[in-house]
């Protein structure tokens, strides 16, 4: 083989391989869950807060041992104020699920708030974020199509030194 083609080849196996694991990280950072067991206070409450996009989904499960609670989402400039919320729920008593898609980027407050003044409410959830398969592909092609932008500058830029021989 000639030297060119096989530093052409070279790049091509290279840059085959940079998109394998382009894809793999993507697939790796679509999403978190969040799992715990809380007993609240009379008038306490449970604030967990999720960065989401527009096309993200947030579904939210609850599984209640004892009292009572309300579950409400708040977008950043409502927090902590609790002048306007986006969705509210409750009281849930047993068992509730429900899925959250905002319609903007955002970071949104999930609030689980037990509005009993004298007993506890004891339970657990579940909030599984699924980040949009899109946005991570924008981010991580732009990555790979600078990186392959670099291979092709240098690979093509290069002067050839007339000293040497193909």
């Amino acid at each position: 083989m000639k030297r060119k083609t096989k530093k052409l080849w070279l790049n091509f196996m290279g840059l085959i391989i940079f998109l394998v694991l382009m894809f793999s990280i993507t697939i790796l950072v679509t999403g978190v869950v969040i799992s715990d067991t809380v007993t609240l206070n009379p008038l306490g409450e449970e604030v967990i807060s999720l960065k989401m996009h527009d096309d993200d989904t947030a579904t939210i499960s609850i599984t209640m041992s004892s009292g009572q609670i309300y579950v409400e989402i708040y977008e950043s400039d409502a927090y902590p104020s609790k002048n306007y919320y986006e969705r509210e729920w409750g009281p849930v008593t047993t068992i509730f699920s429900t899925e959250f898609e905002p319609l903007g980027s955002d970071t949104f407050y999930i609030v689980l708030y037990n509005a009993d003044t004298t007993n506890s409410a004891s339970f657990s959830y579940t909030i599984d974020h699924d980040q949009s398969f899109r946005s991570n592909m924008i981010i991580n092609l732009a990555i790979a199509g600078a990186f392959l932008g670099v291979i092709l500058v240098v690979n093509f830029t290069g002067k050839r030194n007339p000293n040497i021989s193909s």
